[in-house]
């Protein structure tokens, strides 16, 4: 580790300018059973009672074709920040990381070889069907699992998910639509909610390509004309439809189709809002819409948790949670001998995206690690199954109650696209300009 990662970062009590203002050194912790939340939050962590050799396994669906799954790959590069963090406190934490190879037979085959290896607990950061099967395996072996990206069905005593539920990504949509009485649902292969109610559905899967369906949404909300058909008069007039749309659903099964939607219907300058429900904040997302020229501004509206980088610019506790995060990650990126979890990359190629899901997924498990003094999962996932964490613990992301398999403790948000670059992650030129920023208060 070089000098500059040794340094211990803390964030100025006063607001985060988007200019990314100095930040203030210090060495102060705070401890995981504290009730109050500092004034400032440090970006080392310690973890008094955690043993040695105290190990967190990593499930991932690996691919770089939009491969269903692999959407969250550069996501879950949080949890390196978080061991980094650890580390600087003088806790030793080692990631394991699994291929599941994108099928239920290889998630199994993942989590067999991380048991044998004595992980602590496990991290399943694919989606999808391989996701559910993971969780499944870990659980029959008795190794505590938490998935920041996936709703897991069904879930385990001993696993958790991080991230909105189905319900409550639901009750988000139906926000998102107060008000709007004809809803279109423009489709390639993703799915809504029954209850939400849509005037008109377009699918792919009825059109020659994606240039064609995103003109007929066009045509449908009012922003292109009607063309004449073949056989009308010379004098015949394109036409304006006569009750347009006032908001598409727009649903892919990938994030990277989902871009693919996005930018189509950009292309035809579709104005109404666009909301997508799944997917919209999985960095392949950002990156397959800006390798298409699509814009990340404009009517993009999604849901999400409150853990955004936007979170910083707070002057509350989870804002300073987000703060150290943030800084944590620059500290990250600063030394070119940190590796990203599969150990095949810098850690500094993915900063970019790391989040703070990942990264708080690590911290739980540390934390429960360490109250149990223990790296027998059946041991540790007991130890979690009693917490709450904030802040205080070291979060980056809204608050988490273990005692529940949903440990989300707040609703998700609505959240809408911009292109402005906030200067809270290292300058990086490759990156897409997309981030999602929740609604101002009171609008």
């Amino acid at each position: 580790m070089n000098r500059r990662s040794r340094l211990v970062i803390i964030v100025s009590a006063g607001a985060i300018l988007v200019t990314a203002a100095t930040i203030a050194l210090t060495g102060t912790l705070n401890r995981p059973d504290e009730t109050s939340v500092a004034v400032t939050v440090p970006v080392a962590l310690k973890a008094d009672g955690l043993p040695k050799n105290f190990s967190i396994g990593i499930v991932l669906t690996l691919g770089q074709s939009g491969e269903p799954g692999s959407e969250y790959n550069r996501a879950a590069q949080g949890a390196v920040v978080a061991t980094q963090r650890f580390a600087q406190g003088g806790a030793a934490i080692t990631l394991l990381a699994q291929n599941d190879s994108g099928s239920v037979d290889g998630a199994r085959a993942a989590v067999e070889t991380l048991a044998d290896q004595e992980v602590a607990g496990v991290i399943v950061t694919s989606t999808g069907p391989q996701a559910q099967a993971a969780a499944k395996a870990a659980e029959e072996r008795g190794i505590p699992v938490i998935s920041p990206y996936a709703d897991v069905t069904e879930p385990g005593q001993a696993t958790w998910t991080t991230g909105p539920s189905g319900p409550s990504v639901e009750a988000a949509i139906h926000t998102a639509l107060q008000g709007k009485t004809r809803v279109l649902l423009v489709e390639d292969g993703g799915s809504v909610p029954a209850s939400v109610t849509v005037s008109q559905t377009l699918s792919l899967t009825g059109f020659e390509d994606v240039p064609a369906l995103a003109q007929e949404a066009a045509i449908q909300t009012g922003d292109q004309l009607r063309p004449t058909a073949e056989d009308a008069p010379a004098d015949a007039e394109a036409t304006r439809i006569a009750e347009p749309a006032d908001a598409v659903v727009v649903v892919a099964a990938t994030p990277q189709r989902l871009a693919r939607l996005i930018q189509a219907l950009q292309a035809r300058n579709v104005s109404v809002p666009l909301i997508m429900p799944n997917g919209a904040t999985a960095p392949a997302f950002a990156s397959t819409l800006a390798e298409l020229d699509g814009d990340g501004s404009g009517q993009l509206v999604s849901i999400a948790a409150d853990g955004g980088d936007t979170t910083a610019l707070r002057q509350d506790a989870q804002g300073r949670g987000m703060s150290a995060f943030l800084s944590a990650v620059r500290l990250t990126s600063g030394n070119s001998d940190i590796m990203n979890v599969t150990a095949d990359a810098p850690f500094a190629a993915d900063a970019w995206a790391a989040d703070s899901h990942s990264h708080d997924a690590v911290i739980a498990l540390v934390r429960a690690g360490a109250l149990a003094g223990s790296v027998d999962p059946s041991k540790v996932g007991a130890a979690l199954s009693t917490l709450s964490l904030g802040p205080d613990e070291g979060l980056a992301g809204p608050a988490l109650d273990f005692s529940h398999s949903a440990a989300l403790s707040v609703e998700p948000l609505l959240v809408y696209a911009s292109p402005q670059d906030l200067g809270l992650r290292p300058a990086d030129e490759a990156a897409p300009r997309l981030i999602w920023m929740p609604a101002p208060a009171g609008s």
